[in-house]
């Protein structure tokens, strides 16, 4: 088998929206990704995607982020006083943990403190079947065993409850007891309305919820991390623009689409050829060829992004039909459905700043910019008595750890 990497903006693209080439980034992580619909391939795939839509309708998302995601962060935020050193890691984990069990359809027991941390941990060891297929300074036996034992706790204290509640409103709606809107609009419930027609048992349920519990997680925490180090350096390099962001959702949403450009969640996309197939750069690939999407290398293209594509620039003008983001949410069969909520609305050009105000009532702005701006208003700032760190554990440019203090 060999391996063929791709860079090329065109070609990556292209190479994503082939059918003739299957996932294979997660081929290590079957723990908590066998068969889930990440993994899934054809019909399959379509069929259960086609199910799962029902959930990520944009009135639903706009609901998310009028109704939820202000409380969440506030409850967050309100545990780091002025001063306090806080990290925006453990910020982001903590603000996402909320958002991801209600959108996977997964509720709290008893509230309480210890069982957030129980849910965070929980979605770091699920992080790590995730990225195992990256992993660098990472015992991987020993990660599995981890993981396992988290599948199973997770398993029984929170999945197995959640799904006798929802079975038990399910009855109540088929015999007329409660209305249709009484139903909680989640992954979990779509799937137990229909999991004899997706052919999904228990074990798959168990999966498909707990990946949706780390999609909605995992991967925003991360980019959190980059677009608040993006947002402080450009301030600091740019004091005036500060006062700008800080009255501006809406700018801040330019700077967290570069941010997401410039650092795709992971940096490659990973594919497995099922028959010969041939790319836009020339390259060519036989049955069983492992295929490496660069998105970090096709989001970097100059062609693409300007002469200054490698450096931060939310104000760059891009050519018509080229999106902000680059492909850092994938395109084809298994493109992002989440990109919405994480990033709000995606346009396929750049309207000016003052357009942007303009239009800023009303726009959908997503979580990670709604997090941004908010600690932006808190006067979120480094703290200088302690250094930021990226892990080295994972292929991967995230942070494990950057401290800040709230200076209001």
């Amino acid at each position: 088998m060999r391996t063929i990497e791709l860079t090329d903006y065109q070609a990556c693209e292209h190479a994503l929206r082939n059918n003739a080439l299957r996932q294979a980034l997660y081929d290590e992580a079957e723990i908590v990704m066998d068969r889930v619909l990440v993994t899934l391939h054809g019909e399959d795939h379509r069929r259960r995607r086609l199910a799962e839509m029902r959930v990520f309708r944009r009135d639903f998302f706009r609901q998310y982020e009028q109704r939820v995601i202000p409380g969440i962060v506030d409850r967050v935020l309100a545990e780091y006083p002025t001063g306090a050193p806080a990290d925006i890691v453990e910020i982001g984990y903590r603000c996402m943990v909320y958002l991801a069990i209600a959108f996977a359809g997964i509720d709290r027991q008893d509230g309480s403190r210890a069982e957030l941390d129980t849910l965070v941990r929980m979605l770091r060891l699920f992080g790590v079947s995730a990225t195992l297929g990256q992993a660098i300074e990472r015992d991987k036996e020993a990660a599995r065993q981890e993981v396992r034992a988290s599948v199973a706790q997770f398993d029984q204290r929170f999945f197995t409850p959640s799904v006798e509640r929802r079975q038990q409103l399910i009855t109540s709606f088929k015999s007329g007891e409660i209305v249709e809107d009484d139903l909680p609009m989640d992954v979990l419930t779509v799937l137990l309305r229909d999991s004899e027609g997706l052919q999904l048992d228990r074990d798959m349920l168990l999966r498909e919820t707990a990946f949706y519990f780390l999609a909605g997680a995992h991967t925003s925490v991360h980019s959190l991390g980059h677009v608040v180090h993006h947002l402080l350096t450009w301030s600091n390099d740019h004091p005036q623009t500060r006062a700008r962001l800080e009255a501006s959702p809406a700018l801040v949403q330019r700077f967290v689409h570069e941010s997401f450009r410039l650092n795709p969640a992971s940096p490659i996309a990973a594919r497995i050829a099922l028959e010969p197939t041939q790319f836009l750069d020339g390259q060519h690939a036989d049955a069983g060829d492992r295929v490496v999407i660069s998105l970090r290398a096709a989001n970097r293209s100059v062609e693409r992004f300007g002469p200054d594509a490698t450096e931060f620039n939310p104000f760059r003008q891009l050519p018509r039909g080229v999106g902000e983001t680059g492909l850092t949410f994938g395109s084809g069969m298994h493109a992002c459905l989440g990109k919405a909520l994480a990033a709000g609305m995606l346009s396929s050009t750049q309207a000016g700043v003052e357009q942007d105000q303009e239009q800023e009532q009303g726009r959908q702005l997503g979580m990670v910019t709604y997090i941004g701006h908010r600690l932006l208003t808190r006067g979120v700032e480094r703290d200088p008595g302690r250094e930021a760190r990226l892990d080295k554990a994972v292929a991967r440019e995230t942070w494990a750890v950057y401290p800040v203090c709230f200076t209001r």
